[in-house]
């Protein structure tokens, strides 16, 4: 165990922390069962606004450092409220007597850090007035509350107790993060804070961002996860040709999981139920993390059948998620049409204090085939100096066939280019119901939707 003593400066008489009150120690003393309970203990000291409400009679506190304006802080803690009770109903069982928030109300406000029994938040001082911005804040709440059972309890082997002295490798983050992800949206959705249909748009909007990634057909999400170390966030000019996220397709591949789930259980089972029995036979029974193969084994335990072939295929593997077969199930229809109806250059250019300068091309687009590379600046386009609207029209406001003449200078070499615009390949998609769906297809859509 281990103690730690806070000396707030003058004026600062606020400190927010999960970690305990010492025993019979002074003010702001605090004491931890172990070194990495400290290490994953954020301790907050300044002047931040406190705020209180309790779920299943654990009480939670909301730490707010930072400008920031609630309309309706009565709301807002219910809101809170809402997403905590929605989250313990997955797993059933709760880790926790006490748990804190702590939001960092600042401009550059966005993401989130989960702990033992605490998160810290960031968000924009107007989130909280604006209804989209709060909807992806409530999202971000549950992100990281979730992360109290998938993570912090629910875990990878390689994930704890750790090595502080060297890197933690697994394969597994599309579980750690992406189904966490995942049950983030569910949860919103569960709670109300969305309609059923604009949860099948987020869905469909992650699915696009996935399926247009060219890194998609390139990188596993489970070498997505592997390479995390060296690769998640150090990107380069070339990632998102080379690379996926395990965010984001760890994300697609629980909701197809979650759907084959409901549809080889007949709606008795779904992705919590795995949940449930991580939970109890690591967590609780063997104190330990999973295998990647004690993984698969749980889901085939709750499913009644081995879906081996599922994780060769889409995990460590880039096959294509069948997502029409899994949606059909729950009587769900996915359609795709252009992104666009102009041709696409396939690159990103960036006007840097009047330079134009290529900063990511796509593999297998436009530019791509036609020779322009990443760091080429752009020195005439058709003739002319380049400007922001004669940019923009180029990248993605040209009919497709369309040959533009380029002139560009990488380092020293000038060279001119002739590029033909190949139609824009990417596609945008939708989820809708399926007009007809049978009376089997409704009951396992309410199961999938928890509602």
């Amino acid at each position: 165990s281990s103690q730690v003593t806070v000396q707030p400066a003058a004026g600062w008489n606020v400190v927010s922390t999960a970690l305990r009150p010492a025993a019979g120690m002074q003010k702001y003393a605090y004491q931890s069962a172990s070194y990495d309970e400290l290490a994953d203990s954020p301790i907050e000291v300044g002047t931040q606004k406190v705020l209180n409400f309790t779920t299943n009679n654990t009480p939670h506190q909301v730490a707010m450092f930072g400008p920031h304006t609630l309309p309706d802080e009565a709301r807002f803690l219910a809101d809170m409220k809402r997403v905590t009770e929605e989250a313990q109903r997955v797993v059933g069982q709760n880790p926790l007597d006490h748990y804190l928030f702590i939001v960092h109300n600042t401009e550059a406000g966005g993401g989130g850090l989960e702990h033992l029994y605490s998160t810290t938040l960031g968000a924009r001082p107007g989130t909280y007035a604006n209804p989209v911005a709060y909807t992806n804040f409530l999202r971000l709440v549950a992100h990281e509350y979730f992360h109290l059972w998938n993570v912090k309890r629910i875990r990878p082997i390689a994930l704890g107790p750790f090595d502080y002295d060297h890197e933690n490798y697994t394969h597994m983050l599309w579980v750690s993060e992406g189904q966490t992800e995942y049950m983030a949206n569910q949860l919103v959705q569960r709670a109300g804070f969305v309609s059923a249909q604009e949860y099948y748009d987020q869905l469909a909007g992650v699915i696009g961002g996935v399926e247009n990634q060219p890194g998609n057909k390139q990188q596993p999400v489970a070498m997505a996860s592997f390479d995390a170390w060296i690769r998640a966030y150090r990107p380069d000019e070339n990632s998102r040709n080379s690379e996926i996220s395990y965010y984001d397709k760890g994300e697609l591949v629980g909701l197809v999981l979650d759907l084959m789930l409901v549809q080889a259980t007949n709606g008795q089972k779904h992705i919590d139920d795995v949940f449930r029995l991580l939970y109890d036979k690591y967590y609780k029974g063997l104190k330990r993390g999973f295998t990647d193969q004690e993984y698969q084994d749980a889901v085939a335990e709750v499913a009644g059948r081995r879906f081996d072939d599922y994780f060769q295929n889409y995990v460590y593997n880039t096959r294509t998620l069948d997502y029409a077969t899994a949606l059909g199930y729950v009587g769900l229809s996915i359609t795709s049409a252009p992104a666009s109806p102009n041709g696409a250059l396939g690159a990103t250019v960036v006007n840097r204090a009047g330079h134009y300068v290529v900063t990511y091309v796509k593999r297998d687009g436009t530019a791509w085939n036609g020779g322009l590379n990443a760091n080429d600046e752009i020195m005439q386009l058709n003739g002319a100096a380049p400007t922001d609207d004669a940019v923009k029209q180029a990248v993605n406001g040209t009919a497709a066939g369309t040959v533009l003449k380029l002139q560009v200078k990488h380092g020293t070499q000038t060279r001119d280019l002739s590029l033909t615009l190949q139609p824009d390949p990417d596609r945008k998609y939708q989820i809708q119901p399926t007009p007809g769906a049978t009376p089997d297809q409704q009951r396992l859509l309410a199961k999938w939707l928890s509602r």
